[in-house]
């Protein structure tokens, strides 16, 4: 399966018109269909996705990696824009999230037409070669992210521990694609879920943010362990990587590494 992406939103952007926030909206093509993975925190997406001649409304699938706002947030636009479009997530993506005492989960919900959701469950190829993985379990406790999260289930709120996170891996017979949002729960656990299920081909790409921006270093130092014994061909870092982290990954990894900004293009042969 071939296929190209265009980040359509990320913290940073280089060159004029398109815009940037803290957030990630990934479009991502292959020769039959397309599908968006997070909507960033607003509707900048769609305005940048205009820029760069990308019509959403032919979008087949919205693919929500977690409840966060920053991933959610330009959701209701995207209904607006796109009527016919199926959104796949998990049902826990609705619960109301909070970063210390501050709301972060998904806004306006409620509003929403359910009919339009498919809630993901158990490993589904959604089209061919294209693969969600809503179960990722958690060997490696040192590379989780879940400090100052909490989420309300009933009268009481929670540590958040992402029950509502999912993966995307894009698979071929040359390898995998590994997308990830913000790898609450690991990235090095993500990796080792998709690879479970595939362990025959190499990752020819991980692409996505590892919540490592502002952490210890020794966070790093877990994800980078990890590389160091199974290395992806390509390694996009983004979003909440953090440009900090970045820098120490390239240092680490050389020419392997790229940051992953507003606007940027990955392609095979369509």
């Amino acid at each position: 399966m071939s296929y190209k992406i265009t980040t359509l939103v990320e913290n940073c952007v280089y060159g004029r018109k398109l815009q940037a926030e803290h957030g990630l909206s990934l479009f991502i093509e292959t020769a039959d269909n397309k599908l968006l993975f997070d909507t960033g925190a607003s509707d900048l997406f769609i305005r940048n996705a205009r820029l760069l001649h990308i019509d959403l409304q032919k979008v087949d699938y919205l693919i929500l990696s977690h409840g966060h706002s920053d991933h959610t947030g330009g959701l209701r636009h995207f209904l607006e824009l796109n009527t016919h479009a199926i959104v796949l997530c998990k049902r826990s993506i609705f619960s109301p999230k909070f970063k210390d005492e501050r709301e972060n989960g998904m806004k306006h919900w409620e509003t929403f037409d359910l009919s339009r959701f498919r809630f993901i469950d158990e490993q589904t190829e959604v089209i061919p070669g294209v693969f969600l993985f809503p179960t990722i379990e958690i060997v490696n406790h040192e590379d989780t992210h879940f400090e100052r999260f909490f989420v309300q289930e009933g009268e009481n709120r929670i540590p958040d521990t992402f029950q509502d996170e999912l993966a995307v891996a894009l698979i071929d017979s040359t390898g995998i694609s590994v997308l990830s949002a913000c790898s609450h729960r690991g990235i090095t656990n993500i990796l080792r879920t998709i690879r479970n299920s595939f362990p025959n081909l190499p990752c020819n790409l991980l692409l996505g943010g590892f919540h490592i921006h502002n952490a210890e270093e020794q966070k790093y130092w877990v994800i980078a362990g990890y590389l160091q014994e199974y290395l992806p061909r390509q390694v996009g870092v983004c979003h909440c990587t953090g440009v900090d982290k970045y820098a120490f990954f390239y240092k680490d990894f050389g020419d392997r590494i790229f940051y992953n900004h507003t606007g940027k293009v990955i392609q095979t042969n369509l």
